[in-house]
């Protein structure tokens, strides 16, 4: 493998687990089960399945020409639709999701790490970020065995507690599979709503398409990585609910704070703590290390509009699209404004994924040479079904998203106990008031950012090819 091309298929689907497997699985099936009761491994497979309309979505584009360029999301849309500003603005808001992400996490590692070192939670969240952001600094081969370093032994201790869960599996407790009135007179709207609360836990796989540029045979490994990683994802949601429900019963998971972590902690006959400490650090250094890649990656795609940021420097120093992603991160943090910052993460995600969605279902109507270039060519009513599934799945969220609390969607995530230490009095507040403006404002940015970046490019007489020179023959 080439110096250039330092990563291998096990690092993108690594990367891609990393948010997907954050600390929340330990809390798997922590608030989907009052939507679905016993029957919520159900909601768990079909939210398996409506996700990977999204992945199938990446991996069309990833199997493309494209997956040599970094920000995938951008490229897509952009070379799609015809329009440099409509990928940016495409992709704007994934930028501004995984800095308030990667700022919660960095809160979260230093709030852990302040209780054994002599440091309060700010400095040594920002001790972490900056730690953080000198591996990636480092170069992709450094972050991809990073990230396999925590990866592999968090799957390990996942599969472990899985196997010993699953021995005391008492099969009565599916019985009878919809206990109450409501799930019983309405089960497809009951395990429809347990879907959808499923679906935030998938939040952040495409951390495994930002490593595209960087991972040999990109066009071949990539798109198979990213598939992988969602149904490995799915798989372990799916079955942690099974040995959970099927260890504790139902009714008593409402009494229980990490359901998963204590089922498998009572087939092992150990406290939850043995399993919880190891696992969460795991996990947690884990999400981190994936979520710096796409805000920083993403950055660097985007060069074309702002020039500049993807400049390379030597090894060891942050590139400007690192060091902006670390800096954006860094005030979050410093300024303490994780809560805030956090309204925009679920939002700016599946405005993503709705976006890719969108094009994939475009592609071979008004890009026929580019979809005849992807290695996985699907016919165009097969696209146009994936692109359906992908915005009535973008589409579901977004609408939780902008009408439920905040507190309440951003608990779904994975990383949702990296907001333990945010008050609560900056989350619970009224939605329509918060989410749906900071996703506008946030926008409101990026379109001035264009139009700033464009009076730069004209006053230095700046030449950018064709948008068709990235996969024509």
């Amino acid at each position: 493998m080439s110096d250039s091309r330092p990563l291998a298929p096990r690092h993108a689907v690594a990367v891609a687990l990393g948010l997907p497997l954050g600390a929340g699985v330990f809390l798997l099936p922590s608030g989907v089960e009052n939507l679905g009761g016993p029957a919520t491994p159900v909601a768990y497979l079909v939210g398996t399945l409506a996700v990977g309309s999204v992945a199938v979505a990446y991996a069309v584009f990833l199997s493309s020409p494209l997956v040599e360029r970094d920000a995938p999301l951008y490229t897509a849309v952009s070379r799609t639709w015809g329009s440099r500003p409509v990928g940016f603005l495409a992709a704007w808001p994934t930028v501004g999701a995984y800095v308030a992400v990667l700022a919660a996490l960095a809160a979260s590692l230093g709030a852990a790490a302040a209780t054994v070192l002599p440091l309060p939670p700010t400095p040594a969240a920002l001790a972490a970020l900056a730690a953080l952001v000198a591996v990636h600094a480092l170069g992709p081969a450094a972050a991809g065995r990073a990230q396999l370093w925590v990866t592999v032994p968090l799957l390990a201790l996942l599969g472990g507690m899985l196997l010993v869960g699953a021995t005391a599996v008492v099969p009565d407790n599916f019985s009878p599979l919809l206990p109450t009135p409501p799930l019983r007179e309405r089960p497809l709207v009951a395990l429809g709503g347990a879907t959808v609360a499923a679906l935030f836990g998938f939040a952040g796989f495409d951390a495994g398409a930002a490593v595209s540029s960087a991972v040999d045979d990109p066009r071949r490994t990539v798109p198979r990585a990213l598939l992988v990683a969602v149904l490995l994802a799915g798989a372990v949601a799916t079955l942690a609910a099974v040995v959970t429900l099927g260890v504790i019963p139902w009714s008593r998971l409402v009494f229980v704070s990490a359901p998963f972590a204590e089922a498998a902690a009572s087939a092992l006959g150990v406290a939850p703590r043995t399993l919880l400490v190891p696992g969460t650090a795991l996990a947690g250094v884990g999400a981190a290390l994936a979520t710096a890649w796409l805000p920083a990656r993403t950055l660097r795609g985007v060069a074309e509009v702002v020039p500049g940021l993807d400049r390379e420097t030597r090894r060891g120093v942050p590139d400007p699209a690192l060091a902006v992603t670390g800096l954006l991160a860094g005030a979050v943090v410093a300024l303490d404004l994780v809560g805030y910052a956090s309204y925009l993460a679920l939002a700016g995600i599946f405005v993503g994924y709705a976006a890719i969605a969108a094009s994939v279902g475009a592609l071979p109507l008004i890009r026929p040479e580019l979809h005849r270039r992807c290695r996985l060519r699907l016919p165009a009513p097969a696209l146009v079904a994936v692109s359906l599934a992908g915005l009535a799945t973008a589409g579901v969220v977004l609408a939780r998203v902008a009408t439920l609390d905040p507190a309440s969607t951003l608990g779904f995530s994975r990383w949702g106990p990296a907001l333990a230490g945010v008050d609560d009095a900056v989350l619970v507040r009224d939605p329509l008031s918060t989410v749906v403006p900071a996703l506008l404002l946030w926008e409101l940015l990026g379109v001035a950012v264009v139009a700033v970046a464009a009076d730069y490019r004209a006053d230095r007489g700046v030449d950018r090819p064709p948008l068709d020179a990235a996969y024509e023959e």
